[in-house]
């Protein structure tokens, strides 16, 4: 086909006009997104500006840390109560304005251990800011509950759980790694008659194993709060009595492993599972060798894992000290009164079934599991 000079000249205008379109649409973008935070759209931001909106009664969307349409027109309205410029822009006058002191970042001053968040969240769920499952872990939904929170109680609205916050939840945070309880032994019995107890009422969802860990210890705290008991995750007369269990004191007959008695395992079992903790924890804090001999013992009781002394130990690849032949070594008497400690049902670990020395780790595994505290040079983790 003859291309003609007109034809050309034709489609060169066409071109040029379309990239000229291109150019302008490009120029209105700007103008078509909505405006932001001047010090960052980051969820804790955006989530402060959402709940000082809301308690102020311009916003009533979800505070969900999300810049959006309602948000932006949340905040025009706002400044034009307030006589600032309507921009939708979260700017210093804003800021002044909404009482806020961005950026936001959000913590707990007492530590954002396990225990620390689950009875933040289980007071703030009680309250009704928090509405997911009060698992011990912090996150935009925890920053999000806590900073709704104190813009409605009137506190500084920073996502921190300080003082004011503290005693406003009507909740006492501490400082240390702390993994609740029960009063009369966290033998297999007591903690299965609990979590039987918590399953039915609709707060764990976990497998009734036996097995203390921050599952069970997060039902418990979401438990108490809202039966207006201490929220401290330790199952002490008040909280036995409302959770209408009656528990037993020291050993029980649930299992032969860790339930206050020692004669109920074999001399063998005794010997090999001291070995490994000499094995792997000589030189450790006490407190730590009785902690590794409560992991074999945790893994015993699981259904991840074989289910004697012997076989979580010499399982493939679980323990160093099977891998490099330091298993073969005599055991001395401490590491024995640490077996026989783990196997009387003491848990330092709270339910944990994993420890590594993070300082000489190889696994890329190891780092993605929770860690729940650190004894000596171990981290214990669920």
């Amino acid at each position: 086909m003859l291309v003609t000079k007109e034809k050309v000249f034709k489609r060169v205008a066409l071109a040029a006009s379309a990239i000229a379109l291109c150019a302008m649409l490009v120029m209105l973008v700007p103008t078509l997104a909505f405006a932001d935070v001047s010090k960052g759209n980051t969820y804790g931001n955006v989530a402060a500006v959402q709940a000082r909106l809301k308690t102020y009664g311009y916003y009533s969307s979800t505070v969900d840390g999300t810049w959006g349409a309602n948000t932006t027109a949340a905040v025009k309205r706002f400044q034009t109560a307030m006589g600032l410029t309507s921009d939708g822009v979260v700017g210093g006058a804003t800021e002044r304005a909404l009482s806020l002191k961005l950026p936001v970042s959000g913590g707990i001053s007492k530590g954002k251990t396990a225990a620390n968040i689950a009875a933040l969240q289980a007071r703030l769920k009680t309250r009704g800011y928090y509405r997911s499952t009060v698992d011990g872990k912090w996150g935009n939904k925890t920053l999000g509950a806590l900073l709704s929170f104190q813009s409605d109680k009137g506190l500084t609205v920073d996502g921190v759980a300080g003082g004011a916050t503290e005693r406003a939840l009507g909740v006492t945070l501490k400082i240390g790694e702390r993994t609740g309880g029960v009063s009369k032994g966290r033998t297999t019995e007591n903690v299965k008659k609990i979590q039987t107890a918590l399953k039915n009422a609709g707060y764990y969802r976990s497998t009734v194993d036996g097995v203390w860990g921050r599952n069970t210890m997060c039902a418990v705290m979401a438990f108490q709060s809202d039966k207006g008991l201490t929220v401290d995750g330790v199952v002490g007369g008040s909280t036995e009595r409302a959770l209408g269990v009656s528990l037993a004191s020291g050993s029980n007959t649930g299992s032969n492993i860790g339930t206050g008695s020692v004669g109920n395992i074999s001399q063998s079992d005794l010997d090999l599972l001291a070995r490994c903790v000499y094995g792997e924890a000589r030189g450790e804090p006490y407190t730590g060798q009785v902690a590794i001999a409560a992991v074999v013992l945790n893994r015993v009781r699981s259904s991840k894992f074989p289910n004697t002394i012997s076989g979580v130990i010499y399982q493939r690849g679980a323990f160093t000290a099977v891998s490099d032949g330091q298993i073969n070594l005599t055991p001395n008497e401490t590491a024995y009164k640490a077996a026989r400690e783990a196997l009387g049902g003491h848990d330092p670990t709270g339910g944990c079934l994993y420890y590594y020395n993070p300082a000489t780790a190889t696994s890329s595994w190891i780092w993605t599991l929770t860690v729940h505290l650190r004894i000596g040079r171990h981290n214990f983790a669920l």
